[in-house]
């Protein structure tokens, strides 16, 4: 896992995080028959953003020394 990857995946996170955010904006504009489906879409990226995190600080944990060394020289 490289420092690089860590990044992107806090990238995805501030990406899915707008999308859940702004859905309130956007769900005003979705016709009455369809706001069942549009809140599933948004419970699903609710599951996936907490699986993202869950996964993301696992893998910040796991190479936080390396990148540390790598900033640091030491």
């Amino acid at each position: 896992m490289s420092f690089v990857r860590i990044v992107n995946n806090y990238g995805r996170l501030h990406k899915l995080g707008k999308q859940i955010i702004n859905h309130k904006k956007n769900v005003n504009h979705v016709p009455k028959n369809k706001l069942d489906r549009a809140f599933e879409k948004q419970e699903e990226k609710i599951r996936e953003f907490e699986k993202l995190i869950k996964k993301s600080h696992r893998e910040w944990k796991k190479k936080q020394a390396s990148i540390n060394e790598y900033w640091t020289g030491y």
